[in-house]
This record gives structure tokens, sequence and C-alpha cells, in this order.
């Protein structure tokens, strides 16, 4: 891992992701890059952004940026970190996707507070279109956390074939805090799987990636999103791990993404990862 991403509207939240990310920064001896993204309005192609009050008004807020960043640098957590400011003009979605893609950026960590919180900037929609269709992982975080180092790490998936080729970015983050996975099958009544089945898909997934330190588990819900907040609680995780189909328009509309709501609702940090796209045009439906 050598860049990071933390998107900043200098919030609480936001404030979180940034010293989780200086202490994944620290650990590794990535770059830290601190964007921060302006959104411009729309004008009609015969209108000109030239105005004196639009001149001032752009002044404004690129000084208060500036003020706001010098704030943020002085945080002792981004002391001895080697951080990058940045500031662009752009929806929130495109600028983020845009930068993480041309500057090769290995993680995204994110700020939300969920369904139940404020939403700001960041929080929200933006933060949960991200997760479900960022090619980078994805980092979210829900709360302060005091001291970054999850030891028990659940990785919930179907345990399919298309699973292990991003299982090694998953791997890799839980190889960085000496972590413990826990895999998790969720059987649930619409989706059945007999025991011995799922048992033959972990057994064969374990067997392939060659794991050591790990628990195979099968739980039985009503709801695969409930029944990874009732292992995770069982088990004392400290983060979830899970994969994303990256759906976008309708498709999304007429399934949702188990990921996205596993993000918005657990209390947890959540590291997603997207399916590529060559693995999905096999028609393999996982996980959500």
């Amino acid at each position: 891992m050598k860049r990071i991403l933390v998107p900043t509207d200098f919030s609480e939240c936001a404030g979180w992701a940034t010293e989780v990310a200086a202490g994944i920064a620290k650990k590794t001896g990535s770059r830290l890059y601190l964007l921060h993204i302006i959104q411009i309005p729309t004008y009609e192609s015969n209108t000109s952004l030239d105005s004196y009050s639009d001149i001032a008004e752009s002044l404004f807020v690129m000084k208060l940026v500036k003020q706001k960043f010098t704030e943020l640098l002085k945080q002792p957590y981004l002391q001895g970190v080697n951080v990058q400011e940045l500031v662009l003009f752009d929806s929130v979605y495109e600028a983020i996707s845009k930068h993480a893609k041309e500057n090769e950026i290995d993680l995204i960590v994110m700020g939300t507070h969920g369904s139940s919180g404020v939403k700001e900037l960041l929080i929200g929609s933006n933060t949960e279109k991200i997760i479900r269709t960022s090619d980078v992982p994805v980092l979210s975080i829900k709360s302060k956390m005091l001291d970054f180092k999850p030891r028990n790490i659940v990785f919930a998936s179907n345990f399919y074939g298309e699973s292990m080729r991003n299982f090694d970015r998953i791997r890799s983050f839980a190889r960085l805090f000496d972590a413990t996975i826990h895999l998790l099958k969720v059987n649930t009544p619409n989706n059945f799987e007999t025991t011995a089945y799922s048992e033959r898909l972990m057994a064969s997934f374990v067997e392939k990636a060659g794991l050591t330190d790990y628990t195979s588990n099968i739980y039985n819900e009503e709801k695969i999103e409930d029944g990874i907040h009732h292992f995770a609680d069982r088990v004392g995780a400290d983060l979830i791990a899970m994969e994303t189909h990256g759906r976008t328009g309708v498709a999304h509309l007429l399934t949702g993404s188990i990921t996205e709501g596993v993000a918005n609702h657990s209390r947890l940090p959540v590291l997603s990862v997207k399916i590529e796209k060559e693995i999905l045009r096999r028609n393999v439906i996982f996980p959500d």
C-alpha cells in the first residue's frame, strides 16, 4: 500500500476517517492525500464566471479552505505523515473517482454517520455510492477510533469462485494488523444451502487461499445483513470486510446492495472491495 485517499469536508466524522488513515499511513509508509471538493454551480453555456462577485466568492472560499487545512494539519495524529493537500472543483463522486484512478490510490478512507446521522457534504448518498462502485477498496469509518488495530475481521461471503481474486486485498489488509479472519457464510431461507455444501465451499476457499489464522462459520438468519451484524457482535469483531457488485441505475434500485446496507447500519468499520467486471460477466450471483 502506497497511496491512501481521504475525502474531507472538515466535519467531525471526516476527522475520524483522517485519523484512521493517518495510522495506516504510518504503519505502511504510505502517502496520505487529503482531498476537499468544492462543488461548483452549473452555469448556462452563455454565462461566464467572471463577475466581481463570483471572483470574490471564490477567493473567500479558497481562503477558508486553506485555513481549515492549516488547522487540520496541526492535529497530532498527522505528525510524521507524508501528507498532500488537494482541492478540486467538481461534484463529490466524480472528483473522488477521478483522483483515485489518476493517482493509483490503493485505499479510500471515508467517514459516514450512517442512516441515523446528519447528512453533510461527504455523508449519506455520496459515501454509499463510492462504497458501491469504487474500483479501489473503501474503508468506511462510523465513529472515533481511539486505536485502530483490528484484530478480528469478519469476511462475509458466499465463497463462490469469484471471491478468491478479490480476497487478496482483504487478506493483505488483515496482515497489516496480524488479524484473525472469521470467514462467514450467512444461510437464509430464501438462499438456502445445506451445511455440507457450504462447508465444502469454504474448505475449498481456505485451501486455495492458503489461510492459517482463521475461523470458518455458518450462521443461520432471516436476512444476510442481520446475520452479519449478529455474528460480528458474537465474535467481538473490530471490522467487517465484504465485496460488492457495484450495481448502478435500475439494477441497484431493484436489488439494492448488501455491502452498502451493512456499511450504512453497522457500528463497525467496513472494508468493501468491488468485484471485477470480467468476473461479473460470468453471471455468478455474489454476494448481493
